[in-house]
């Protein structure tokens, strides 16, 4: 797990990265890493339903590649990921999952090991159950190429947001669309989910990055991505040596500096490959590749298929009903 990458911070009003301010200098550009997110989710498969949960219920979730969330509509229980903090959650409270982290969700504290995994009893689309202990909406993008942005990937594995205060609409809207099918329930759940899930991580407050020269160069990344970056250039962004700088960004955020631009890089290629109708050379270029060819072996290495076939190739796997 990545440590969180960078002083950037997440800014409540618009949900972008302050990607201009720090000690050594000035970007103008403000990154909407927030938006990046969400839009390298939409390649992968979102679904939401809701469970109706009785007795001792509880269940364990597998690592996966994606991002989920529980919405706790009654009763109350705890939440908790492998090697991390419980949480105790009550009614009105959101648990994201940021980054598909293996994690616990239960009425009481339960070790994962002790927790069946993604075993429901019945869902709202199969009646609601009499005497429910708990009621829950679970919500989750599942990739099936790629990974999650680097900016979730930074997240701590289990996010617990208190109460639902000016999102309960939000809620309410999510519950309906959840307990029928009906026309149109594909695309208005995945807004939805769009809509929690942007909802969720502008309420995260990050930690800032406690060295402002990997914090410079982070910003400079995620401002230009499509900018010549090696080595060099970013440690002079920093103001460091070649050396001090490669091993203080690799702690900072898990990744050696060069694999980081690979994965900004390419993780932008997927969603414009995705949204949008622009020529590989085109996209190649935009993202920072000298080469339509060298693009497309640096995609294919990460997502296992070529940008031709990625752009085309539509999501058709279903979901079971189990957790986030």
């Amino acid at each position: 797990m990545c440590h969180r990458p960078s002083r950037i911070r997440v800014r409540p009003d618009a949900g972008r990265y302050d990607a201009g301010r720090y000690d050594a200098g000035l970007y103008d550009a403000g990154v909407d890493v927030i938006t990046e997110a969400i839009g390298g989710l939409r390649s992968g498969i979102s679904y939401a339903h809701r469970v109706d949960e009785t007795d001792d219920w509880g269940w364990s979730h597998p690592p996966f590649e994606g991002v989920g969330f529980y919405v706790l509509l009654h009763g109350e229980g705890w939440a908790a990921a492998e090697n991390g903090p419980s949480y105790r959650v009550t009614a009105g409270d959101v648990v994201l999952c940021p980054n598909g982290a293996r994690h616990g969700f239960s009425r009481r504290p339960r070790p994962l090991d002790d927790l069946p995994t993604c075993r429901h009893g019945r869902s709202a689309a199969e009646g609601e159950v009499r005497n429910a202990e708990a009621q829950v909406i679970c919500g989750a993008y599942r990739l099936t190429r790629g990974r999650v942005h680097p900016f979730l990937r930074g997240m701590p594995p289990l996010v617990a947001v208190p109460g639902l205060g000016a999102e309960r609409a939000l809620v309410a809207l999510l519950g309906q669309e959840v307990a029928e099918e009906r026309h149109g329930t594909a695309a208005t759940r995945a807004a939805l989910i769009d809509l929690m899930l942007v909802t969720l991580l502008r309420s995260y407050a990050p930690p800032e990055q406690d060295d402002p020269g990997i914090a410079a160069a982070l910003d400079a990344i995620h401002a230009n991505p499509r900018a010549p970056w090696n080595v060099r250039r970013l440690s002079e962004v920093a103001g460091l040596s070649r050396t001090v700088f490669t091993g203080r960004f690799s702690s900072s955020t898990g990744t050696p500096p060069m694999a980081y631009v690979s994965g900004v890089r390419l993780d932008l290629a997927a969603r414009l490959l995705r949204g949008t109708t622009r020529p590989l050379s085109a996209i190649a270029h935009e993202v920072g590749y000298a080469s339509e060819f060298a693009f497309a072996t640096a995609f294919r290495r990460t997502y296992g298929v070529p940008p031709g076939r990625f752009r085309h190739e539509t999501p058709t796997e279903a979901p079971s009903q189990e957790g986030a």
